[in-house]
């Protein structure tokens, strides 16, 4: 078994990542589609290895201006706004925004029209 080198980073951030989503209380199969959006796009994988080591955004990564932190703070916005607090409780689950911000740049990142426009605009309140 001379010169093989193994090299388990992605192992340990697959292990981190599930183990924030888990905390999150997001379903498996969610933290799943994601997982695979994360291990398709370089950046995006470059910015959660940031997240986890450092428990912030790295915020290199931007698209049409937006970058995660910006996501972030709009899922904020969007549930100050469903539970009608106009503030961040403590029972705000943080780990949940930052997961969702994640999966909000990777849709960005698959369609950047259609989901500005959810950015934007709004969704509505009746898809909230």
């Amino acid at each position: 078994m001379k010169g093989i080198l193994y090299d388990a980073t992605r192992v340990k951030v697959c292990q981190a990542f599930y183990q924030i989503c888990e905390y999150a209380e997001l379903p498996e199969k969610w933290a799943d589609d994601l997982w695979g959006e994360i291990m398709s796009r370089k950046e995006l994988y470059n910015e959660l290895v940031y997240y986890i080591e450092h428990h912030t955004f790295l915020d290199q990564l931007k698209v049409s201006g937006y970058s995660l932190c910006d996501l972030y703070v709009w899922q904020m916005n969007r549930y100050n706004l469903i539970r009608d607090t106009g503030k961040n409780p403590r029972t705000c689950n943080k780990e949940k925004m930052a997961m969702q911000a994640f999966k909000t740049m990777s849709e960005l990142l698959k369609d950047p029209g259609q989901n500005l426009k959810k950015l934007e605009y709004g969704q509505g309140t009746d898809r909230l």
